[in-house]
């Protein structure tokens, strides 16, 4: 029974719920026929206390199981796998997963394209990885377990490994459909929020408020499409309005010769003074490195690091949006409850699983076409972050 425990693993601190996850994670062992017709499963008690979780947590995801036929409870015996492999039923699983994205948008579209694959007949298994090695071994997994078909939000920087499985499900025409972000040499259909658009808007709403010194403010991330289209944004607005666009502002990470995309997420608590320092530094050299007046207005790549940057700005005396204007991008659910609520550009994630799941039933049910992408539109979100510079509110009085 070790065994079958040791098959599951839960992530306590994701936005989806400890009960899902369970469930999802039971429901994928029984359809891979990992656990066979026949097997009896850990009890509520062993698999309590091997996932630190509540007996309650686990009733729920035993009883959504159960509901679904893949497993019986017999009194005074077990819990024993009932589900037989039908004609390949296993081809029925369309897979969902996340090699990076930690934050609730990751959630509203997993929602959304379980509402839409569920009404098509399709069930729908979700995981994430923790590093570019582990996203390469569960997409592995997932080939040897005869997925119909993938949705994949990939890491930023995909191994060789990972690049040699994913041309392996091109070969066997398994469909695939890639969320925020294309892998280079994949020929799959993609779907991404305007990355482009609603940096412009943002950078636009500044330039309408009288912002002249404009900066854009980013991990040190090389080459990740959405980072790439958010500061051509920035630099298509600047440019537009007849201004210099200025390098970006990269901030280094702790330890790394460069960031990797959930780093950004750990350094908002303990480790937010090494990028406090970070920003100081920049502050005082000025937009161009040297000579310049510091910036009145910074456009940061994601809303994670817009907090940590106007933590830092007061930290070091700068005052937001008094002194200096501070936008995001996401809208995640915090962007709104900080002490500074942040004005930002908001994905319509139930757009994207919607739209993301419907390509890949369409690629199931033998439509034959050539690799298709899809923009969904941005919203501007304009709140307390941002203000006309200081010099401007003076000329106006």
């Amino acid at each position: 029974m070790h065994g079958k425990l040791s098959q599951i693993r839960l992530d306590h601190s994701s936005f989806i719920s400890l009960h899902a996850q369970l469930h999802n994670q039971l429901r994928r062992l029984i359809v891979s026929e990992r656990w066979r017709y026949g097997e009896r499963i850990p009890t509520e008690t062993q698999l309590s206390e091997h996932l630190d979780i509540s007996r309650t947590t686990v009733r729920i995801a035993l009883q959504r199981i159960e509901v679904e036929g893949l497993i019986k409870r017999t009194a005074g015996r077990g819990t024993f796998v009932i589900y037989r492999s039908r004609d390949h039923a296993a081809s029925r699983s369309i897979f969902f997963f996340n090699g990076t994205a930690t934050n609730e948008i990751y959630t509203n579209i997993l929602n959304s394209a379980q509402t839409e694959l569920r009404s098509a007949g399709y069930q729908v298994i979700f995981s994430n990885s923790q590093d570019r090695d582990d996203e390469a071994r569960i997409l592995q997994q997932l080939l040897d377990d005869n997925v119909a078909g993938l949705m994949l939000w990939a890491n930023a920087k995909p191994t060789a490994d990972t690049r040699s499985i994913l041309l392996e499900y091109e070969r066997r025409k398994i469909p695939i459909v890639f969320l925020d972000r294309p892998v280079a040499g994949i020929r799959a259909d993609y779907v991404s929020s305007d990355n482009f658009g609603g940096s412009y808007d943002l950078v636009q709403h500044l330039i309408d408020l009288g912002h002249q010194h404009i900066v854009s403010l980013m991990p040190d991330i090389d080459d990740l499409y959405p980072v790439n289209e958010r500061h051509r944004g920035y630099v298509a607005a600047i440019e537009d309005s007849g201004m210099f666009a200025y390098a970006p502002w990269k901030i280094n990470p702790p330890a790394r010769h460069e960031f990797h995309e959930t780093d950004i997420y750990h350094l908002v608590g303990p480790q937010s003074q090494l990028i406090t320092e970070q920003v100081m530094r920049l502050m005082n050299e000025g937009p161009h490195n040297g000579g310049a007046e510091p910036p009145t207005a910074i456009v940061c790549i994601n809303d994670i690091l817009a907090i940590i940057a106007i933590s830092a700005l007061q930290k070091i005396g700068y005052r937001v949006p008094d002194n200096v204007s501070v936008v995001g991008f996401d809208d995640i659910g915090m962007a709104s409850y900080i002490g500074v609520p942040l004005t930002t550009v908001s994905q319509n994630a139930y757009e994207l699983g919607k739209v993301a799941s419907r390509m890949l039933i369409e690629r199931l049910r033998g439509g034959e076409m050539s690799p298709r992408s899809h923009v969904t539109p941005t919203q501007l979100r304009v709140r307390s972050s941002t203000a006309a510079p200081l010099l401007v509110m003076r000329q106006s009085q």
